[in-house]
């Protein structure tokens, strides 16, 4: 794949680990207003970072706030890349003012089991479940998504739309290396 298709479909975001949790990752430029305890202020907040992010053209894809939890903090199918070691899960609902082509229906919760990318320290991957309706497990959507961090307090987020399908390995190589470009050239 060339760099010039993997640009048009990759997505791009960096989250921070919230002060005093061990699994609660915010949505970097969304970290100041995290602290505003007053209810209506935060969404007021909330809504105008939604609309500078819309009026520059940035479309989020997850939620502003993204859990990385257990590895088997939810049943996974035990069979293709299921069955390899899972490193930690990746779960979020999106919020009411939240907007997203991936927030379908409620619950609003997009999910992912996370596996290391064989011989690297810093780099992970998994594949983009969604919610389709309340009481049903999440629909796998084909979109590859690699996680880089080195310390697992900040994590840098691509998606890739589409790629996780039909043939993973390649595209996970293909998709791993233009990460490593972004990520040298910062």
């Amino acid at each position: 794949m060339n760099k010039e298709f993997l640009n048009k479909v990759a997505w791009r975001a960096h989250y921070r680990l919230k002060e005093g949790t061990s699994t609660s990752f915010v949505y970097a430029p969304y970290l100041r207003i995290e602290s505003i305890t007053d209810k209506k202020g935060k969404a007021a907040a909330t809504a105008r970072l939604i609309n500078e992010m819309k009026a520059a053209g940035r479309v989020m894809l997850l939620p502003f706030r993204i859990c990385f939890v257990k590895a088997d903090a939810a049943p996974v199918a035990n069979s293709g890349r299921g069955a390899r070691t899972k490193v930690a899960q990746m779960k979020a609902k999106f919020t009411k003012g939240e907007d997203s082509p991936y927030k379908i229906a409620a619950p609003f919760k997009v999910c992912t089991s996370i596996w290391r990318v064989s011989e690297t320290r810093c780099f992970y991957y998994g594949t983009i479940g969604i919610t389709q309706k309340v009481n049903v497990h999440p629909k796998d959507n084909g979109d590859l998504v690699i996680f880089h961090t080195a310390n697992w307090k900040e994590v840098e987020v691509f998606i890739f739309k589409g790629l996780a399908k039909p043939n993973e390995d390649a595209s996970l190589a293909d998709a791993l290396e233009y990460v490593e470009g972004c990520v040298i050239q910062g």
